[in-house]
């Protein structure tokens, strides 16, 4: 039989989060907190705070649009730059 780390309840059978106490066994909690890290990293608001806290915002900011240029086809780069010319020619006819 093993122990829970945090309240010292002994465990029965294999499982991931403590009956007790509720916290979850050390390998569960670090696979937890490096995916909850890896979805912030992937996410537009962890990259909106990586390029706001940069030193060199611009050359921060060409960095994380080379990454998502590189995972786009040339289909979707045609089809964003239709829209971007589409509402640009929006733009100017309103003006």
């Amino acid at each position: 039989m093993s122990k829970c780390r945090s309240c010292g309840h002994e465990l029965q059978d294999v499982s991931v989060k403590c009956p007790e106490c509720g916290s979850f066994y050390s390998k569960i909690a670090e696979l937890i907190a490096e995916e909850e890290a890896n979805e912030e990293k992937h996410s537009l608001r962890g990259r909106c705070k990586r390029i706001l806290s940069a030193d060199d915002i611009k050359h921060e900011l060409l960095l994380e649009w080379g990454q998502i240029k590189a995972g786009l086809t040339n289909k979707a780069i045609f089809t964003l730059f239709v829209i971007f010319a589409f509402v640009f020619a929006l733009i100017l006819t309103v003006l």
